[in-house]
């Protein structure tokens, strides 16, 4: 889920009550709130928010698993 707001203490304000309204067993497992700095605009839809977070990390995640593929090739190709 993302909620994005504006400015760094609101959306700490933001992260305190959300951990506040966790179940107890759900932070237990390791879920947790945090902040993450973004371009999206204050407001966005949440639903909306959440797939553009998850489409820019699937893309740093492809981008960062080609340059590892790039490295490994040319560790190869030198021996």
């Amino acid at each position: 889920m993302v909620e994005v707001i504006k400015g760094k203490q609101n959306a700490e304000t933001a992260v305190k009550k959300y951990e506040e309204s966790q179940v107890s067993s759900d932070r237990h497992e390791g879920w947790r709130y945090f902040l993450e700095k973004t371009e999206m605009k204050a407001g966005t839809d949440p639903t909306e928010a959440t797939h553009r977070r998850q489409a820019e990390l699937d893309n740093r995640e492809t981008k960062e698993q080609l340059d590892t593929d790039a490295q490994v090739d040319r560790l190869k190709a030198s021996r």
